[in-house]
């Protein structure tokens, strides 16, 4: 009885660790790409998209942040400074002209 019970956790529990789903998030986790700083990223917004959409896969892959590349964490830094400012100049955009009407 006690060793039926101890046969099914140590299955169950390689099953866990040993899914196929686990192993092919870390292929698509991309750090082959240049530093940019955040003055880039709000000039171009088409590669704040690009980079913010890499950003996402690392946050959501469940490594620890200090395993990441630095590559990786400035450029992610760099991409959320750059989505404040353009929200804020937005904003402020927005203000200023109901302010003229």
């Amino acid at each position: 009885m006690i060793a039926s019970r101890l046969l099914i956790m140590t299955c169950l529990a390689l099953a866990a660790c040993g899914s196929e789903g686990s192993s092919s998030h870390a292929g698509d986790l991309r750090s082959d790409f240049p530093l940019q700083t955040t003055d880039y990223y709000v000039q171009n917004a088409s590669e704040l998209a690009k980079m913010d959409g890499i950003c996402t896969a690392w946050k959501g892959s469940q490594r620890p942040p200090l395993s990441w590349p630095s590559v990786v964490v400035s450029n992610c830094n760099n991409v959320d400074a750059a989505k404040g400012i353009l929200v804020r100049k937005f904003e402020q955009d927005k203000l200023l002209k109901e302010a003229s009407n």
